[in-house]
């Protein structure tokens, strides 16, 4: 059972972010001003150095060609490769996966009424992870919209997969347990709502340990999957 906090943008709050007990921290590669919380390759390895061997670093990239995705993994060296584009298919997967070993790979999947089954169920034997996120139509990635979504579909997802399952999309201290309950997640991930409101990437210290602390509370007091 894992928690994972994005995005960090300063060593500082990544530091304070693994100390707060987070596992996986998360990181969007990209260039200045494609979104407010995008940082580049060199700032990136200087956060995944401050943050070993504590937590493990995951990088996010927004594009949908493969080989770019690839060069930024060799630029940043990740514990985890998060791909989102919708662009990128199962097939697109097991190469980039086969590429980059021994990095991971997770899959964000936007839980999508009657698309969310087939799409986790497609990525089962080319990913190492799923993310279940809630979409955000008409923007180049899926996710950080602050909002919830089905967590019923995210349930049959979870019991249907054989590979390891994060629940994202509006989690807060104040929902994750209910979330955890529900749907039985490996882990779960909190963006917005640890962010300082208002400033879209900033970490609020005190967000961050309290959505940790529910988290650990929650999957303590759950039976949840085995992987």
């Amino acid at each position: 059972m894992v928690v994972q906090i994005y995005s960090m943008t300063s060593v500082s709050d990544a530091v304070a972010t693994a100390e707060a007990g987070a596992d996986l921290i998360g990181l969007v590669i990209a260039e200045p001003g494609v979104v407010a919380e995008a940082i580049g390759a060199q700032l990136a390895r200087s956060i995944l150095a401050a943050i070993h061997p504590r937590s493990r670093g995951v990088a996010l990239s927004l594009s949908d060609d493969r080989d770019e995705i690839c060069a930024m993994v060799d630029a940043v060296r990740p514990d985890i490769l998060h791909v989102a584009a919708r662009e990128i298919e199962p097939e697109d997967c097991a190469w980039i996966r086969s590429r980059i070993a021994p990095v991971m790979l997770l899959r964000a999947i936007a839980v999508r009424t009657g698309e969310t089954l087939t799409e986790a169920d497609a990525h089962q034997d080319c990913v190492d992870y799923l993310m279940l996120d809630s979409g955000a139509k008409g923007r180049p990635f899926a996710g950080a919209t602050g909002e919830t979504h089905d967590w019923s579909i995210s349930r049959t997802v979870v019991e249907r997969s054989r590979i390891p399952v994060i629940l994202a999309g509006g989690l807060s201290a104040d929902n994750v347990a209910d979330a955890i309950a529900t749907v039985r997640p490996w882990g779960v991930d909190s963006f917005t709502h640890t962010d300082v409101p208002g400033k879209r990437g900033k970490k609020d210290p005190a967000r961050v340990r309290a959505f940790v602390a529910a988290a650990r509370r929650a999957f303590a007091s759950v039976q949840t999957p085995t992987h």
